[in-house]
């Protein structure tokens, strides 16, 4: 069995509480996203646990149909140990294949910022608005999603405070839009704990 596949029959599914806001909150930070979608509930990681790693869920390229790109986001949440506790995502997105996880290595190593690859409005285009995301670790360089699609430009990385990391999020997502120009995911925000 996988390292994911391990934690991921070990967390499936929500769990009571993973919507309720952490007492030790700090800040919500928002980065640049693409101007449609509602937020999804935000989720959290447990007491004591931050947010290690992710994954993301992506359409590849589909040529002359409606392109989506980023449709969801999964958190890996860890203790200080770096010991890997459990999965949390705000929504499993509508198309696309999950990538692998990738996480921060080594213990004491928590997600602290975020940034996400925007595609500008295309006017009578194709929008997909966001196509990929990248986050900084608190001890190491950022981690890169093993999968993502080739539209749109990086934004401004947008951190935590010192000695916080990110503990939870909820996604930017649009509906699906039936006859209309789907884009799935625009962004999202995230929410600080103190370590």
């Amino acid at each position: 069995m996988t390292y994911y596949n391990a934690i991921k029959a070990a967390v499936a599914g929500k769990k009571q509480g993973e919507n309720e806001k952490r007492h030790d909150v700090v800040r919500t930070i928002e980065p640049e996203s693409g101007p449609w979608g509602e937020f999804t509930d935000m989720v959290y990681c447990d007491a004591n646990t931050w947010a290690i790693g992710f994954r993301q869920r992506v359409e590849k390229p589909c040529d002359n149909c409606d392109d989506t790109a980023l449709n969801a986001l999964e958190l890996l949440c860890g203790k200080k140990d770096g010991t890997p506790v459990k999965l949390i995502t705000s929504h499993k997105g509508f198309w696309g294949d999950w990538g692998d996880n990738v996480r921060c290595p080594g213990k004491n190593n928590f997600l602290k910022g975020v940034s996400f690859k925007i595609e500008e409005p295309q006017e009578t285009g194709d929008d997909t608005a966001a196509n990929d995301c990248q986050f900084a670790c608190s001890q190491s360089s950022n981690i890169f999603a093993s999968k993502d699609d080739p539209w749109g430009n990086w934004k401004q990385m947008k951190y935590c405070p010192p000695s916080t990391a990110i503990c939870g999020f909820s996604l930017k997502l649009e509906n699906i839009q039936h006859e209309g120009d789907d884009t799935a995911v625009n962004g999202a925000k995230f929410d600080c704990c103190t370590l």
